[in-house]
């Protein structure tokens, strides 16, 4: 079992730890996602704080970001033991649950979107975590996707 704290802030692409903003900047090259840098709806950066419990206990920190575009959702990752990991998925190709609404959360509790669909690193459909907090940034970000996702479904 796991103890984690998260902390969400909003910011720019540019303002975001120098390894995920590269990484997702080759990401939306590779995609051509087109000008980021006007075509961003809203960027977040989330650090996590684990301690994890037990005989293999210790602290574990990651830290994450996420932006949305008109048509496009792109996260990265990276902790405080491996190197950045990447993803990105087009909107209408996923569907996003809140984590804290899933069964998982009474096993596991923890704060984030739980992302189903095809990724574009991926020829099968598969599910991702993106970790958030509830705090403002969170909430804000929750409602800007969920409004991207309708505009692209209708």
């Amino acid at each position: 079992m796991a103890t984690t704290t998260r902390a969400t802030r909003e910011c720019s692409l540019n303002e975001l730890d120098p390894a995920l903003r590269d990484a997702m900047r080759a990401i939306a090259t590779e995609h051509a996602m087109g000008d980021l840098e006007t075509g961003i709806l809203m960027c977040c950066e989330t650090t996590s704080k684990s301690r994890k419990k037990g005989v293999f206990g210790g602290m574990e920190d990651s830290i994450s970001a996420v932006f949305v575009t008109p048509t496009w959702l792109v996260w990265a990752e990276s902790t405080n033991t491996n190197a950045a990991q990447i993803g990105a998925a087009k909107l209408r190709q996923i569907e996003v649950r809140d984590y804290e609404s899933t069964a998982m959360y009474t096993v596991t509790p923890d704060m984030g979107l739980n992302v189903t669909g095809r990724y574009t690193s991926v020829q099968k459909t598969g599910i991702t975590f993106i970790a958030l907090d509830t705090g403002p940034a969170g909430k804000k970000f929750r409602q800007v996707l969920s409004e991207a996702r309708k505009k692209v479904s209708s």
